[in-house]
């Protein structure tokens, strides 16, 4: 056999494989049910009672920035052929490991949600969670440390959800 041709047959299977391996992968999008295009965010509630209620449209904001970034839904402001339903459940401070005799240097926060997903076509509940995120800030920063903490627990909040619907998890 030529030498020429083995090389570039070799060249052409090789690039064969890979697109087949590149093209078989999907995890966005891998379980969203095909009947299901629009999805509705209804308000979310706050049943924290933590008092602020910024941190509410916090995680609005950045579920519905996590759905328009992925694209599995079409967000729409009512109706929907999925809707997701979800009360914010908690919001907790608690002392990072402090000894006797020690002052307290960093606090955690704890947020807290629950989510229902509805497929309002085959008229169910797809399924129904409660999710958590958590960060430590330093006491000496309280209420800017605080603040930012729960902004990032409201986002990995976000974004544990936005998997768990277009995933499957």
């Amino acid at each position: 056999m030529n030498f020429k041709l083995y090389i570039i047959l070799k060249i052409l299977l090789l690039n064969i494989v890979v697109f087949l391996l590149v093209s078989c992968y999907s995890f966005i999008g891998g379980s969203v049910p095909e009947h299901l295009k629009t999805l509705y965010i209804a308000n979310i509630t706050d049943n924290s009672g933590f008092g602020n209620p910024a941190y509410k449209n916090t995680l609005m904001d950045a579920i519905i920035e996590n759905f328009q970034r992925d694209g599995s839904f079409n967000l729409v402001n009512n109706g929907g052929d999925a809707r997701l339903n979800i009360i914010l459940t908690s919001i907790r401070e608690a002392p990072v490991a402090v000894n006797p005799g020690e002052l307290e240097t960093d606090r955690k926060v704890t947020v807290s949600a629950d989510v229902e997903y509805y497929d309002f076509i085959k008229r169910k509940q797809l399924w129904k969670n409660s999710f958590s995120g958590y960060e430590t800030y330093p006491v000496s920063n309280a209420q800017q440390g605080r603040d930012n903490a729960i902004q990032t627990a409201l986002n990995n909040i976000s974004n544990d959800i936005l998997l768990k619907v277009v995933s499957g998890w």
